[in-house]
């Protein structure tokens, strides 16, 4: 989806980087309130009592070999707020909680398992505290099913407990592309489509190009990708719906042009790349109906109501946790999209040899 990518950086899972919203709206209305009461002189205390609040961002993936959840406090205290946010124990955990997984299924816990802390993650520069984040992570796997996922989340040393559930968003059947040689030279439509799997409201297809470019003069190879995303589908009344992605093949050469630069000195290739990576990876996701909501809740707004409701799906903190899924599907290029980037003129300078 759109917004999946935003904000906070997410570790590698299964050569994934991903990206979604997380506490960015709520504390950053926080954040911009308190800097604006500290900066005024009253005679009486306008912070309230502290009251512990856990705040809980995950996406279950069922694809993934691992799952992460992002755990941090909210946090209040007197003086400047984005001085505090600076401080990583504003916003981050001692390693001070129990976190869980249960898999419940029929009102019965039938699997249960730890996620280990991890405060090694790069995180990039802003108003939170950097360079690292603190992360909760499981290797277990998970399974597709009707089954639910409960999140348990307990400070050892405050007793305070914050819970979540969810369901998985189930793996979707793809219909098209069917071909492992696609053609993106002719000038018609085409259209991707899959029938979704459980559980899911919004869909979304980013259509990823992989490529890479060597060097002329030190001979170093590296490998790039960029994206290029289709408008978002929703699921119909009926869940067994075909879900349809449309897109003019005509409108990719013109994205490649505005994606790649123009750059002397270096050889591009699509032949080269790692085993198992083909140059077009249709990464079709689906996301929960409570995302497509948190999503929805995030979105600019476009009157002069500028408040939006809090969503939340934690008990007893702030916060979103539920699934999504992400679908790849690679394949190659056939010989007339090969010979389309020396003929169209958004690539023909772009150095593609084949």
């Amino acid at each position: 989806m759109n917004q999946f990518d935003q904000s906070y950086k997410f570790p590698q899972n299964s050569g994934e980087k991903y990206r979604f919203v997380a506490m960015k709206k709520s504390l950053l209305l926080f954040l911009a309130a308190a800097g604006l009461l500290s900066s005024c002189s009253t005679d009486f205390n306008v912070n309230a009592p502290y009251r512990e609040t856990m705040v809980i961002y995950g996406l279950l993936n069922v694809k993934d070999t691992a799952q992460y959840i992002r755990i941090s406090k909210a946090y209040l205290g007197e003086g400047n707020a984005l001085v505090m946010a600076q401080q990583p124990d504003s916003i981050n955990y001692a390693d001070i909680l129990d976190v869980s997984l249960v898999r419940i299924i029929n009102n019965t816990v039938v699997d249960s398992f730890n996620l280990s802390r991890i405060d090694t993650i790069p995180k990039d520069s802003g108003i939170f505290a950097f360079p690292y984040q603190v992360f909760y992570y499981t290797n277990h796997p998970l399974i597709d099913d009707t089954a639910r996922y409960r999140l348990t989340v307990r400070n050892r040393q405050t007793g305070v407990t914050a819970t979540s559930v969810t369901r998985l968003a189930g793996d979707v059947n793809i219909q098209h592309p069917t071909s492992q040689d696609v053609d993106f030279s002719l000038p018609f439509p085409y259209t991707a489509d899959l029938y979704p799997g459980t559980n899911s409201k919004v869909f979304d297809l980013i259509i990823r190009f992989h490529y890479t470019e060597t060097d002329s003069s030190t001979g170093i190879k590296t490998i790039h990708y960029v994206d290029w995303d289709q408008p978002d589908q929703l699921a119909g009344q009926n869940q067994n719906s075909l879900i349809a992605f449309h897109y003019n093949r005509s409108d990719f050469w013109s994205f490649l042009g505005s994606a790649i630069p123009v750059k002397s000195g270096v050889e591009r290739r699509v032949d080269d790349l790692p085993s198992g990576i083909l140059p077009f990876e249709f990464r079709f996701m689906a996301g929960t109906e409570d995302l497509y909501t948190y999503q929805q809740l995030s979105l600019p707004s476009t009157s002069i109501v500028q408040d939006r409701p809090l969503f939340t799906t934690v008990v007893n903190g702030i916060g979103l946790f539920t699934s999504r899924l992400i679908h790849s599907e690679f394949r190659n290029m056939n010989a007339n999209t090969r010979a389309a980037f020396d003929t169209s003129a958004y690539t023909q300078n772009l150095n593609f040899r084949f």
